[in-house]
């Protein structure tokens, strides 16, 4: 049975009393985002203050397998303007940045290092070639960490997707896959996705969605199995071809009461298909 069940949490919503609850529901791992200034700046302060970060998970027996790469100036209602790597107008800073959360992560045996890189530049085009050069060696410099880079799930096309993975050797990124992400952004559905890039999945978000009402320019997330994804067989097939990754809750309310519902409520929901799969 997959043991490795999550959920991703910013460093600003991190308390005591969560990660009892967490704990309490049967997490064991976390996926870390919003690392800030006050972990990376150099000096006595942001290191003991990371220090304690850790003592505190490892007081609730959390590893943290997995980090998500956080910017400032993201507008997530327009994306294609401020999200990501993609946009030239932050890339240089966003690039520099992801190194520091990198080289803070590696401090603490954090292996793989996700990001939404945004929407990328039509292949073919000076911009395209440009992005590529650059966010090679940014994947590189994740592989000299004894890191992983992981794309995110959603913006990309699936052929999108495998083409920048090609394009980007003799680095070797893998994926981060969201399937909820994949209707959000109106993409392929997430199954015809495993079929091309399976291989590549290093982290699951466990998140459910519905694609875009008409008119909407974005789908909508949904309660775990209550969306369109058709998690749990998503969830069945890569367990029988032997995932055994993170899987990772991601449940995009304000922390609070529905929140925490809706993560415990999820927690039984994959224990559930992995018990069915273990017995398969």
């Amino acid at each position: 049975m997959n043991t490795q069940i999550g959920t991703l949490i910013r460093c600003r919503d991190i308390t005591e009393k969560r990660l009892g609850f967490y704990q309490k529901i049967g997490l064991n791992i976390l996926q870390l985002a919003g690392v800030d200034e006050d972990y990376l700046a150099p000096g006595k302060e942001a290191k003991q203050k990371s220090e304690n970060l850790f003592a505190l998970f490892r007081r609730y027996a959390f590893s943290v397998p997995c980090m998500f790469l956080s910017y400032p100036n993201q507008d997530w209602t327009h994306p294609k303007e401020t999200a990501g790597l993609v946009p030239e107008k932050f890339r240089s800073e966003r690039m520099l940045l992801s190194c520091r959360q990198m080289q803070w992560g590696k401090q603490y045996g954090i292996k793989y290092i996700s990001c939404h890189v945004g929407f990328l530049p039509e292949k073919g085009t000076e911009s395209y070639d440009t992005f590529v050069s650059e966010m090679r060696q940014l994947v590189m410099f994740a592989e000299s960490n004894g890191q992983q880079f992981l794309f995110e799930t959603g913006m990309e096309s699936t052929q999108e997707m495998k083409q920048i993975l090609s394009d980007l050797m003799p680095a070797h990124p893998g994926i981060n896959f969201d399937p909820a992400n994949l209707l959000i952004y109106d993409q392929e559905d997430p199954a015809s996705f495993l079929d091309e890039l399976e291989n590549k999945v290093e982290v699951v978000h466990c998140k459910d969605a519905r694609r875009p009402a008409p008119g909407a320019a974005f789908g909508r997330e949904t309660i775990l199995g209550e969306g369109d994804t058709g998690f749990a067989e998503l969830l069945k097939r890569l367990l029988r071809n032997g995932f055994s990754g993170s899987l990772v809750i991601e449940r995009e309310l304000p922390p609070g009461e529905e929140q925490e519902r809706d993560i415990s409520n999820a927690v039984h929901f994959i224990q559930t298909i992995c018990k069915g799969a273990e017995n398969a």
